[in-house]
């Protein structure tokens, strides 16, 4: 009866050991999936910021366009 009980015991803390790696794993994908749920807002918020940048450029250029196209027009009058 001996062997049977160890033999029992084992098969317990062996199934207690890959529910441990279990849930450690479980536990290390949630971290990498936060990580990468931060890293994409960080690199959304950095494109926002680029879209804000660019667009005030191209309106600034926009203006300079047309201050230069009317200063051309006035020199060929």
């Amino acid at each position: 009866m001996g062997p049977i009980h160890t033999g029992i015991s084992t098969e317990l803390s062996s199934k207690d050991e890959r529910e441990v790696k279990r849930e450690k794993r479980k536990q290390s994908n949630r971290e990498s999936a936060r990580r990468s749920r931060l890293r994409k807002q960080a690199e959304t918020e950095e494109l926002a910021t680029q879209v804000e940048s660019l667009t005030a450029e191209n309106t600034s250029l926009k203006s300079e366009i047309g201050k230069l196209t009317k200063s051309s027009e006035k020199l060929r009058e």
